[in-house]
């Protein structure tokens, strides 16, 4: 026996797994945390897994794949009926929860989401925005008055940029 077929035989030995290659295939529809993908022509599988685990715990990090992109996919019990996707070509989004804490990429609208049960980072910006728009110094003579129209453009433009990044 050559090494590397005793390496496999070892491997087999010590992880007791003598299932599941690498598996190519493309995504064809994507329903929430599960997809579907065509192995050969005229091969569909259905309700393949996204992540090794589905459940609806507090800590999750989930990679969409973009409809028509290849991955590889695996079973862990060898079965057909048990397939996760274990690599991805072409990410559609990534979403991350960690307890109360929420961040999305999203790659359909080229935006980002980070916000917790009290707040978002959309929302914290609009407010700076607001708070900078309306601020008033003391002056010699009183209170200023709202910031001059340069300052005001100058927040629009803020205003209007992080809305292009953030959602």
């Amino acid at each position: 026996m050559d090494k590397a077929a005793e390496l496999k035989r070892l491997l087999r030995e010590v992880v007791g797994f003598e299932n599941s290659l690498p598996i190519p295939a493309k995504v064809i529809e994507v329903n929430g945390d599960h997809c579907s993908v065509e192995v050969e022509e005229d091969l569909v599988l259905t309700d393949v897994k996204l992540k090794a685990t589905i459940g609806a715990g507090d800590n999750q990090l989930l990679i969409t794949p973009k409809i028509g992109t290849n991955v590889l996919l695996m079973s862990l019990t060898g079965e057909l009926d048990n397939l996760t996707i274990v690599k991805v070509d072409e990410v559609e989004s990534v979403s991350f929860k960690q307890k109360d804490l929420s961040v999305l990429l999203d790659g359909k609208d080229n935006k980002v989401s980070v916000k917790n049960s009290d707040t978002s980072l959309l929302d914290l910006f609009g407010a700076l925005k607001d708070i900078i728009g309306k601020i008033t110094v003391t002056t010699p003579v009183g209170p200023s008055g709202t910031p001059l129209p340069p300052t005001i453009t100058a927040l629009t433009k803020f205003e209007q940029d992080f809305k292009k990044l953030l959602k």
